[in-house]
């Protein structure tokens, strides 16, 4: 558990410095970070309040604006599907679950700049346009979340494989 949680502090503070640095729209280790802190976390407050931490931290530093209760409440989501897929699963359970969790930030923050009402009119074609008009950046956010739990994936399981390692070291067993 404390492993994890280190783990997981320094995943968030890769996430905070890669949000804050310039990068490419929509490709950035928010939504990873939110599935492995609900999958991996076993103190439930802290699967949603390290992700919301990170948001809000590099929302302090970026701004603030008009969807944000949208994102945050994406983002709740996909802790809660990382809370069910669970701290067992493969590399393919999280893959999967990264495109869905992707899929339904993009429904859900694109909705909330069709009720912001800033850009779209409030009719169904204004809400079709907003869903529209987001798919160029809904492949960078496919590709990045993907990229991004992969990689989670991969620090997880080098870390799972370095503790039984590190764990026999320091027992100094000799023949």
């Amino acid at each position: 558990m404390r492993s994890t949680l280190t783990l997981m502090i320094g995943l968030a503070a890769f996430t905070l410095l890669w949000r804050v640095v310039p990068h490419g729209w929509n490709m950035t280790p928010v939504l990873a970070l939110a599935l492995f802190a609900g999958a991996r976390l076993q103190a439930p407050a802290m699967r949603f309040v390290l992700p919301l931490a990170v948001m809000l931290l590099s929302d302090l530093l970026l701004g603030f604006h008009d969807t944000m209760l949208y994102v945050y409440g994406a983002l709740l989501l996909v802790v809660l599907m990382g809370q069910g897929l669970g701290a067992r699963a493969s590399l393919p359970g999280h893959a999967g679950m990264s495109l869905a969790g992707s899929a339904a930030f993009f429904l859900i923050t694109n909705f909330g700049v069709w009720m912001s009402g800033a850009l779209y009119p409030p009719t169904a074609e204004g809400l079709l346009s907003s869903y529209v008009m987001a798919l160029p950046f809904l492949w960078k956010t496919l590709a990045g979340d993907l990229f991004f739990v992969v990689m989670f994936f991969a620090v997880f399981r080098l870390a799972a494989q370095q503790a039984p390692a590190a764990a026999m070291a320091k027992l100094k067993i000799t023949d």
